[in-house]
């Protein structure tokens, strides 16, 4: 049965410490959060973000947009 919403599926991204800034993480999450609901959590070396009912619009793309935008947070 579909979701009222429009929204499906769940992914999850693994940032490793040493490569990727928390701070990044945090902001990109902030400002992708109209599009799923984020959870986020720390284990050993690796910051984990999971994305679940996600917008199905962007649900091709949400992946490899959210991690490019944490990188140009970086860089910013």
């Amino acid at each position: 049965m579909p979701q009222k919403s429009g929204k499906t599926k769940k992914i999850t991204v693994k940032f490793n410490k040493n490569l990727y800034n928390f701070k990044a993480i945090k902001l990109a999450i902030k400002e992708y959060q109209s599009l799923a609901n984020f959870n986020l959590d720390q284990k050993g070396n690796y910051i984990r973000v999971e994305l679940k009912d996600i917008d199905k619009e962007v649900i091709q793309i949400i992946k490899d947009e959210f991690c490019n935008y944490v990188l140009f947070l970086m860089k910013s």
